[in-house]
């Protein structure tokens, strides 16, 4: 199963960072695969830089605790998984984790080859969208500004 991350990147003015892929219609979270050996943290960061060429920090509202001491680490706000049918009829599977960042760097250059365009909206726009999908409207409503 191919794992993923993905975040909701805020600005100051409390929009998200929307991209549309080249490959569809549909307004998503940036993000991608995670690589092997890769930590979801380090995935993340990676995948924002080389798509927009943004620095992220994570959100770190909660924390996780391991046996050995305090282990500070942002929880992402939603992990789920998708299966669906490719264009080439065989299924897909992947666990997707979304984490909440906001932007420290605002050089914005989009990754030409894999990204259409990005844009920012507002909760209420979000909630509103006709080409995003569900699940991303029913974490927006978690997010707490």
């Amino acid at each position: 199963m191919r794992q993923v991350v993905r975040a909701f990147l805020i600005n100051d003015e409390q929009k998200f960072l929307f991209v549309r892929h080249k490959k569809g219609t549909n307004w998503v979270l940036p993000g991608w695969h995670i690589e092997s050996g890769e930590t979801v943290y380090k995935a993340l960061k990676r995948e924002i830089k080389e798509e927009l060429n943004l620095e992220i920090k994570i959100h770190w509202s909660k924390m996780v605790f391991n046996i050995d001491g305090i282990n500070e680490k942002p929880l992402p706000l939603a992990v789920y998984k998708i299966k669906y049918e490719s264009k080439k009829y065989w299924y897909v599977k992947k666990l997707e984790y979304v984490f909440l960042a906001k932007i420290k760097s605002w050089d914005i250059k989009i990754q030409e080859e894999e990204i259409d365009e990005y844009r920012f909206f507002s909760k209420e726009e979000i909630l509103k969208l006709e080409n995003t999908f569900e699940q991303l409207k029913d974490i927006v409503k978690t997010i707490e500004l």
